[in-house]
């Protein structure tokens, strides 16, 4: 029973230290996950916005012709 309970308080620090690691693990991913989706909406925001400023050129252009 002694033997036992030294082995459970033996192995308590590294399985802590471990689950630490392995949370941190999960929520750097998940940050990176987050930068990647933010980085793809952020390119669909400036095509549209590219998008949005050919065709006001355009109509600049138009409207001067007529």
């Amino acid at each position: 029973m002694y033997q036992s309970n030294l082995l459970n308080v033996g192995y308590a620090a590294p399985l802590s230290m471990g689950l630490t690691y392995i949370a941190m693990a999960n929520s750097i991913a998940k940050l990176m996950g987050n930068a990647v989706s933010a980085e793809g909406n952020s390119q669909v925001i400036q095509n549209s916005n590219v998008t949005q400023c050919c065709a006001l050129i355009i109509a600049t252009g138009a409207a001067k012709l007529a």
